[in-house]
């Protein structure tokens, strides 16, 4: 089977306008997402993260994945599943809606959407396509 990439649109929450676009092969992880979007927002590694793969922030489903190894799992969730699973194995399709959070103090919350998914043309991966507006200083966000 092809190596397939995911094409992501990031749209950070309360911040009307800011939005990155990112390619992430199949054979990643959701750590690696993780990654790109935190260089796609410029934001320091120092926190714990999760996703949810129904598209909602903070609910209690098995589609809960948490930074490996972090330090307890988010606030009011069910126990999470270890965000070093392959995307190839999420079972992602076109407009699927993710949520994302960083910081669970500061909560930067990002929603994500499977754009498209397109053949792999060997590019480096992830890869940031496109950014829309400025995202504001990691430290400034107040929730």
């Amino acid at each position: 089977m092809a190596q397939q990439t995911y094409v992501f649109d990031a749209e950070l929450v309360e911040f009307i306008g800011v939005r990155r676009v990112i390619a992430v092969r199949d054979d990643l992880t959701l750590v690696d997402l993780h990654y790109a979007l935190q260089s796609a927002f410029g934001w320091d590694d120092d926190h714990l993260y999760a996703f949810w793969l129904d598209g909602r922030f903070w609910t209690s489903t098995d589609e809960h994945f948490a930074r490996p190894g972090g330090i307890g799992d988010a606030p009011g969730s069910a126990a999470s599943r270890s965000a070093a699973i392959r995307l190839d194995r999420l079972g992602l399709a076109e407009g699927r809606r993710i949520a994302y959070v960083f910081d669970f103090g500061d909560e930067w919350r990002v929603r994500l959407r499977v754009q498209q998914i397109v053949d792999d043309g060997g590019d480096p991966s992830p890869r940031l396509l496109s950014a829309v507006g400025a995202a504001p200083p990691q430290y400034s966000h107040a929730a």
